[in-house]
């Protein structure tokens, strides 16, 4: 019996050690896309570590740092204001994990996930490698759901560092700031006020109700420890929305009736006019984000209050 676990040992090993080669291949070479926008959720998960409570943490796709003016929150709010939402495609698991990780006790947390995450899975794990890195603060907020995707895709992650090996490194986004937003002036670009190769269907039938549940239940378990948690619709340009004026209302109205937060921001409200949008149907000009990020404060000004009295 003993012979025999020896060699099912030696067996597993022997198996194993080319995966193992692999991956510590894949993570010694050296990191070229530290500066890429999935890469500054390393940075942010520092801020998360460092920045004194109680804050107000923002998290969604790339819509978010795009849209979301921190400085002005905290000037308006008097609250250290972070954001946190890189890409989309890191996907709703990721993001609630790592607030599960690193949210304090009196944090108040603004849900704005892209309508991508509202209808699909929507997660590129080559993206989700690219986010985490070497940093082990990241790693240690994955998901364990990942772990296959992240498995799958190594090969993917290893052509890419090794594409990018003779570029120049950088630690961070060079459009991003201190507090995790998009700090570059940004004016309108896209010629036809969006981009028609990216039509957004808000159809209600297409909601990923996978999603609603992973967010209910995440805000059930934040209440538990003190912070709130609450939704606001991302903000998304209006051209390029494909569905009827009564679908679109239907979407709206069925995600609000399905979360158990509070909206701060409703659909109507965050659907834009092409011309407060930078390069694409969600990431606003400089003017956008100064007008979704007042929307923002408006619903927040109530949230804070109702937690005073």
């Amino acid at each position: 019996m003993a012979r025999y676990f020896r060699k099912l040992v030696a067996m597993a090993l022997a198996v194993s050690l080319p995966f193992v080669l692999f991956f510590g291949a894949l993570f010694a070479l050296p990191d070229h896309r530290g500066g890429s926008i999935a890469a500054t959720i390393r940075y942010k998960t520092q801020l998360l570590q460092t920045t004194a409570g109680p804050r107000i943490l923002f998290a969604g796709g790339s819509s978010s740092p795009y849209g979301t003016i921190c400085a002005e929150v905290e000037r308006q709010l008097g609250r250290s204001a972070i954001c946190v939402g890189a890409t989309a495609y890191l996907g709703i698991p990721f993001y609630l994990s790592l607030l599960e990780t690193y949210a304090q006790t009196g944090d108040v947390i603004v849900l704005a996930p892209e309508h991508s995450l509202l209808t699909s899975e929507a997660i590129d794990y080559t993206l989700v490698w690219e986010a985490a890195g070497q940093e082990p603060d990241v790693w240690r907020c994955m998901p364990l759901s990942y772990l296959p995707g992240l498995f799958s895709s190594g090969v993917s992650y290893f052509k890419l560092k090794w594409s990018v090996l003779d570029e120049p490194s950088a630690d961070y986004h060079v459009d991003f700031g201190p507090l995790g937003d998009v700090v570059t002036p940004r004016e309108a670009l896209l010629s036809a006020g969006y981009l028609p190769d990216d039509p957004v269907d808000l159809s209600p039938e297409r909601i990923y109700l996978t999603n609603i549940e992973r967010i209910n239940r995440f805000a059930e378990k934040m209440a538990r420890r003190g912070v709130t948690v609450v939704f606001a619709f991302a903000p998304l340009d209006e051209l390029a929305v494909i569905s009827s004026a009564e679908e679109t209302a239907a979407f709206g109205r069925a995600v609000t009736e399905a979360l158990e937060i509070p909206v701060i921001l409703d659909l109507p409200t965050a659907l834009l006019p092409g011309a407060y949008f930078y390069d694409s149907n969600n990431h606003l000009t400089s003017a956008g984000a100064q007008i979704n990020t007042q929307n923002l404060i408006d619903g927040l000004r109530e949230v804070l209050a109702d937690e005073a009295e």
